[in-house]
């Protein structure tokens, strides 16, 4: 059935995904980075200039403000905060003062849900070519009802778009390494330049690919000629990539077009640069080769990318922890997929040489560059080796299905078992933690930030006041999205909002209801005066939860 049917199978995985995905959006309130990726992406495409929101490239962002210029917003090109590139306070203005942010970030999200559509798709038709038509369905299956995939595929930010091009390059390579055409050749340089233009950790690839070369070199008995011949299409491709790169930028080499803006943003590439790489970064882009905001991206992103506070397991450190991707995988993966991935490293040695490579080495290289860096944020920086991971227990699947009637009956206890751990959580994807963990309503306890807590439940907070009669709160926030356009009377507690608030008050009277964001909630970037007011009401029994990322208090004290 599996075989004959491969269409109606997909369009259904499709359809439910893309059910769930713009169901949950609907319900969350922006999260804390789509609060400057969606406005500066319009500025990108408006007005071709990248003052704002060096962190990133500008691939996603354009795809996500494209639906925007159906009906062009408001955009004030005199107000400080663009004038200043202050991009938190622009993103606010634009989304909540200037323009109906709810709308806006609704169409923003749609092509990232198409995304998302995009990299199910790719995850079966290369598992069903690689390990055949049941190692395809089962794949589809699990990529579909991914929490990770439908928390990021509905949201304004970079990850998810990584993970698909991430993907569709591996693809590309084993494809042309295998043929080599000049459609195979743009496809392999269309997926890495897509990459580069969307994260600049997509730099992994070359790592990557270049261990995958070296492997299929291996494998068709190497010679000098061979080498050669693929160090050229290799450099072809990276050729491609850059076209692609320069492409994402308008092939604007300056900034800004405002002079003013484009040197006060280029002054980044005038410092002094100790390390090698780094002034070769710098004179790339004096030199024409790479755009001025890419090189300043890229030397942005080096220089804020150091360890920050990061929370795990109930405790708190300053220097991050060298386990925290380990541990994160262990908790946020649902347990039906530890088990076929776990069969399927058992079957690793298995596998042909190439196709165990091909599925293996990607997700052992990116995973080993993610646990050495010092910026511990989210699980979500594991996202790119799911696709992979998806597909060899898809062939896991796949060959235990042949273990009759036992291994077809524990397929499917896996599958379904995985289905409603994921529906049951459901609009609350991001906060999805697995039976190790407690599920998600003991996440707060065990991990916050992007992991749990992100801004997207404001729109749910006001829900519950409602619900209970509550015209005021206070209130401690993490995220970059404004409490009054939705409704929310607060007065604002400490908290890591960007913007900063503009007032908080630090008085707690006994009897005040207090909702707290989990991250707050644990101290993570608070000062230590303040972690010790959050680390009182952590002694107490929450009176009421919003989504999961949310907690209500009674306060039973006085502060100060």
């Amino acid at each position: 059935m599996i075989a004959r049917s491969p269409a109606a199978l997909l369009f259904a995985a499709v359809a439910l995904y893309a059910g769930l995905a713009v169901h949950a959006m609907r319900g969350h309130s922006a999260t804390f980075d789509e609060g400057t990726h969606l406005p500066a992406g319009y500025t990108h495409l408006a007005l071709g200039d990248h003052r704002l929101n060096p962190e990133q490239p500008p691939l996603v962002k354009l795809l996500a403000a494209a639906p925007l210029l159906l009906a062009p917003p408001t955009l004030l090109t005199d107000d400080p905060a663009w004038v200043t590139a202050r991009q938190w306070e622009f993103g606010r203005r634009f989304l909540y003062r200037w323009n109906d942010g709810e709308r806006l970030l609704f169409l923003g999200r749609l092509p990232i849900v198409a995304l998302g559509a995009a990299l199910i798709v790719s995850v079966f038709l290369w598992t069903r070519c690689r390990f055949g038509a049941t190692a395809g369905a089962v794949a589809l299956g699990l990529a579909a009802l991914a929490p990770d995939v439908l928390a990021h595929g509905s949201l304004v930010t970079t990850d998810l778009a990584l993970a698909l091009f991430f993907l569709l390059a591996v693809v590309a390579l084993d494809s042309l390494t295998r043929r080599a055409t000049p459609l195979r050749l743009l496809a392999l340089g269309s997926a890495v330049g897509a990459a580069l233009a969307t994260k600049f950790s997509a730099l992994i690839l070359g790592p990557v690919l270049g261990v995958l070369a070296g492997v299929a070199l291996v494998g068709t008995r190497p010679t000098w000629a061979r080498a050669w011949r693929l160090a050229l299409l290799l450099g072809a491709a990276a050729a491609l990539a850059l076209l692609v790169v320069w492409a994402s930028y308008g092939f604007r080499r300056e900034i800004s077009p405002d002079p003013g803006a484009a040197a006060a943003a280029r002054v980044s590439l005038e410092e002094p640069r100790a390390k090698a790489w780094e002034r070769a970064v710098v004179l790339a882009a004096g030199s024409g080769i790479l755009p001025e905001d890419y090189a300043r991206g890229v030397l942005f992103v080096a220089t804020h990318s150091e360890a920050r506070p990061t929370f795990l397991l109930g405790r708190l450190s300053d220097e991050g922890f060298r386990l925290y991707f380990v541990v994160t995988f262990l908790l946020k993966t649902p347990l039906p997929l530890l088990v076929l991935v776990g069969f399927a490293v058992a079957r690793a040695p298995r596998l042909p040489r190439r196709e165990a490579a091909f599925v293996w080495l990607p997700v052992l290289v990116y995973a080993a560059f993610a646990v050495t860096r010092g910026l511990q944020i989210g699980h979500r920086h594991l996202l790119p080796i799911y696709p992979f991971l998806f597909a060899a227990a898809g062939e896991a699947g796949a060959r235990l299905a042949r273990w009759r009637p036992a291994g077809r009956v524990i397929l499917g206890v896996l599958l379904g078992w995985y289905a409603v751990g994921t529906l049951r959580v459901h609009p609350h994807h991001l906060a999805y933690f697995n039976e190790l963990g407690g599920g998600p309503r003991n996440g707060f306890r065990l991990l916050v930030d992007s992991n749990l807590d992100w801004g997207q439940d404001l729109k749910r907070l006001r829900e519950w006041m409602d619900e209970r009669g509550v015209r005021r709160i206070k209130l401690s926030y993490f995220g970059s999205a404004d409490p009054r356009y939705y409704g929310i009377d607060a007065e604002m507690l400490p908290g890591y909002t960007a913007p900063h608030a503009s007032h908080v008050t630090r008085e707690i009277q006994r009897g005040d209801l207090v909702a707290i964001s989990a991250t707050n909630l644990q101290g993570v970037y608070l000062d230590p005066a303040d972690r010790s007011l959050m680390e009182r009401f952590r002694r107490l029994e929450p009176v009421g939860r919003v989504g999961y990322s949310i907690l209500v208090y009674r306060a039973d004290f006085a502060w100060p």
